[in-house]
């Protein structure tokens, strides 16, 4: 039995979400926003609960946590490693 289009849009969804998540953790955590609302924008009207699993990828971008764990990862980079002597 061939998929329907909404377990199409199920399975992309997830797919971006994961990638959008990736993004965040390498930094781009405002990029993944941005593309997580287009996202939104796109299906909160024939998709709403895929557009709600989109919108629980915006909070989990945002978390506070999530925010302190990259700038103390920047931080970190920006601290050159010196050789003891």
């Amino acid at each position: 039995m061939p998929m329907q289009t909404s377990d199409h849009v199920t399975s992309l969804n997830r797919l971006f979400i994961q990638a959008l998540l990736r993004m965040g953790d390498a930094g781009e955590i405002d990029a993944a926003c941005r593309l997580a609302a287009q996202g939104w924008s796109l299906l909160r009207h024939d998709h709403p609960h895929e557009a709600e699993r989109l919108n629980g990828a915006m909070h989990n971008l945002t978390n506070p946590k999530r925010r302190n764990n990259q700038l103390q990862a920047d931080a970190g980079a920006a601290i050159p490693f010196s050789q003891p002597r």
